[in-house]
């Protein structure tokens, strides 16, 4: 049971560093020429995609852990999860502080 509690405190600081990582990428990338004809929530997907399977390939590279195929798959289901945290968590947590802080 502990193992469990831990893995998921670092499965949840994880998900928050990525979409922290996507919402500063997309914040700076939005208003450039070529990518502003795209919505944001579709640039947000694609780059939640390529940041979460890079972090899967760098934790790979550092861990000296074998790629398995799976792996890549759980990282692009975790890729939709992460653009979620970062489309909508910060409007969440805004109204959240709006409704207690006044």
């Amino acid at each position: 049971m502990q193992i469990i509690s831990e893995y998921s405190v670092v499965i949840i600081g994880v998900l928050g560093a990525l979409a922290f990582m996507v919402s500063l990428i997309t914040e700076l990338l939005k208003d450039m020429p070529g990518i502003k004809k795209v919505p944001t929530k579709a640039f947000v997907i694609l780059v939640s995609l390529i940041v979460t399977v890079a972090a899967l390939l760098i934790y790979v590279a550092y861990a000296r852990v074998m790629l398995l195929w799976y792996y890549v798959v759980l990282a692009v289901f975790a890729a939709f999860v992460v653009a979620y945290i970062a489309m909508y968590g910060w409007d969440t947590l805004k109204e959240i502080k709006d409704r207690f802080i006044k």
